[in-house]
């Protein structure tokens, strides 16, 4: 800071914030507050004690001297008396400009000070002390703060005024002038340090008042998009529905999401995916400029809003996406809720919303949805699902069904694929696809596949001890496990607990898991690989890169998916196709096993062209540990030659 900002930082002549300026206006009412009510007292006094001595006293004064003091002193009195209203209405909240606090605080000080001057001069004149005058200088100056540069100029006009005055009656003694001085800087020094002590209890309550809000805001708004997020969406929503006087069945949940962009994401960046996302965010907001908006997640928004032109306000978003796709194309879903009374939660409101969304996620030409009656019960399924995953897994309602996989020389039974099933009180059997696609969606399928894993060892571990053969196992993991746990420790932990050899374990990936470049994903299958265990490529062809996965990843074993054999009969395409996968299977050293044999003509194809294991409906259903060790007790099942 230079010498000249000092100076200007000295006098207060510099110009401060709104915060700063509010802060001395606030505390210079409550001082003007207090002081005004001192001094009515204090002019009550004096008039009432100059009345009485004039009535009773036995020094009366003369008319004149009567009427210039009482008139001085209800002069003070009234303007006074205009300061403390003021300052009462102020610190209630009844004005709000603080230019009439700023005139009638001059007003005061003027007045003060001339009554000052005045009294004292008279009692000087009578060879008295000064002290009325002082007083009301300490009165005006300290307790309400002014500016450096004004308490320089109006107390040295003040005292240079009262002296002149004095020095006129006759000349002001040594003692006098000593004192006038002391006084003055003594008054002087106490306004300019009171001053700078208010600035600084201003700025330390500008910088609290500044972290405060950006707690605030923080606790209330989306650091991304810097709109709401879903806490305050919440708590805004439930209180626009739970107020009576508003017709929550004019409202909608809208919950939208941006297609593709994560690719947009990869493609530019981090940096510049979050610009856009705080762009979108902001065109909401104005688009929906009377709505509750917030940021939910990923690339997901939700907004609850009257339900007017809303076509015609989701039309504006589609726009800006459209002009902002460059070379990734992306799009807009959106889900729909409307309440149909006060008892629904904003949360679950946007579950529905979000449902409905989701719903629409693989219609290319549907960007609209509407939650209706045919979709609650699904989303109620849904929800139990979420909500009962824990429970199931402890009352062992969660169960592994075995698929036989059957050698196509032999016909012999060479192993087992353990699939999970869901046997609910409420429901009964939960369809697969359901329950996987919805902990896949909820982030819990590990709990599942875990589960699975520990059945599947547990099962190993009573055949081995009954004396049967071990017939391998071949697992299925989801894609996002790889995420959300270390799969290739929780696995080998798992097997290590109920000592099952690892050659009893398949581990398949699903082809369509291995599209996307993750590096953790590589890593955990570096590590199954180097740990022994057999990998297998599942529903090879039901991707679109698999001759990509099988030049960058080492697999034993190629599930071929079940779509080839899809009206197999007189599809020479399909026998095409599938002998070509095989023998490129077999030039990669691979062994092949195709999925979905249901017919002998497809039984009988495969094992021509060399398909080496084989696995449907033909050779038997999904089924229970129970029923599988019958139908082998029974001879239904042969174990083959390759089972040690």
């Amino acid at each position: 800071m230079g010498i000249f900002d000092k100076i200007k930082n000295f006098l207060g002549i510099k110009k401060h914030s709104e915060h700063v300026e509010q802060y001395f206006s606030n505390s210079n009412v409550r001082s003007s507050f207090w002081v005004s009510s001192i001094i009515i007292v204090l002019e009550l006094y004096m008039i009432l004690s100059v009345v009485l001595n004039q009535l009773f006293g036995a020094n009366k004064r003369s008319a004149a001297w009567l009427a210039m003091h009482l008139a001085s002193y209800t002069v003070l009195l009234a303007t006074t008396i205009v300061l403390f209203v003021f300052s009462a209405l102020y610190l209630k909240d009844k004005l709000k400009s603080r230019i009439p606090g700023k005139i009638v605080k001059y007003i005061f000080t003027v007045v003060a000070i001339a009554f000052g001057i005045y009294i004292s001069f008279l009692d000087y004149k009578k060879g008295e002390q000064f002290i009325t005058f002082v007083t009301m200088t300490i009165l005006a100056y300290t307790f309400i703060v002014f500016r450096p540069v004004f308490s320089i100029a109006l107390l040295s006009v003040s005292y240079i005024t009262f002296f002149a005055l004095c020095n006129t009656v006759f000349p002001a003694s040594y003692a006098t002038k000593v004192n006038l001085a002391i006084a003055f800087i003594a008054i002087l020094m106490s306004a300019i340090h009171a001053y700078h002590q208010k600035i600084r209890e201003a700025f330390k309550d500008e910088q609290l008042q500044h972290a405060n809000d950006i707690l605030i805001k923080l606790s209330i708004s989306d650091e991304v998009t810097g709109i709401s997020n879903m806490n305050h969406f919440r708590s805004q929503a439930a209180a626009i529905i739970t107020d009576k006087t508003v017709d929550v069945t004019k409202y909608i949940f809208l919950f939208l999401d941006v297609e593709n962009f994560k690719n947009y994401n990869e493609k530019y960046g981090f940096w510049e995916g979050n610009t856009f996302l705080r762009n979108f965010a902001a065109l909401i907001e104005k688009t929906f400029d009377n709505a509750v908006t917030a940021y939910f997640s990923n690339d997901n928004f939700v907004i609850f809003t009257e339900d007017m032109d809303i076509q015609k306000k989701l039309k504006i978003l589609h726009d800006f996406i459209k002009k902002s796709e460059y070379e990734i194309k992306m799009g807009l879903k959106v889900g729909a809720y409307r309440p149909s009374d006060r008892d629904t939660p904003p949360i679950i409101a946007c579950d529905h919303a979000r449902y409905a969304c989701y719903s629409i996620k693989k219609h290319f030409k549907k960007d609209y949805c509407e939650y209706d009656k045919s979709m609650e019960s699904d989303f109620y399924r849904k929800q139990y699902i979420i909500n009962n995953l824990d429970t199931a897994i402890k009352n062992g309602y969660i169960e592994v069904y075995y698929q036989p996989l059957i050698d196509s020389k032999s016909g012999h039974l060479c192993g087992l694929e353990a699939l999970a099933r869901w046997n609910s009180p409420e429901y009964g059997f939960l369809a697969p696809g359901s329950f996987i696609q919805t902990l896949e969606e909820y982030h819990q399928i590990h709990k599942l596949d875990m589960t699975i894993v520990e059945n599947v060892c547990r099962d190993i571990k009573e055949i081995k001890e009954s004396g049967r053969k071990v017939i391998p196992v071949s697992l299925n993991f989801s894609r996002l496990d790889f995420d959300l746990i270390d799969l290739a420790a929780e696995v080998e932990k798992t097997l290590s607990r109920y000592q099952v050899e690892k050659r009893h374990i398949h581990v398949e990936i699903t082809e369509s898991a291995l599209v996307e470049n993750d590096y953790r994903l590589k890593e955990a299958i570096k590590k199954f690989r180097l740990s022994g265990y057999a990998l297998w490529l599942d529903d090879f062809g039901s991707g679109y890169s698999g001759l990509n996965v099988l030049k960058e990843y080492d697999f034993d074993m190629m599930k071929i998916d079940m779509k080839f054999l899809t009206n197999f009969a007189g599809n020479q395409k399909a026998r095409s196709i599938l002998k070509s996968i095989v023998s490129l299977a077999n030039d990669l050293g691979m062994s092949t096993l195709t999925e979905g044999v249901e017919t002998d003509e497809a039984y009988q194809f495969l094992q021509s062209i060399g398909c080496q294991n084989l696995q449907g409906y033909l050779f038997g259903k999904p089924m229970p540990k129970a029923e599988l060790l019958a139908k082998i007790d029974d001879g239904t099942y042969v174990l083959s030659d390759k089972i040690k």
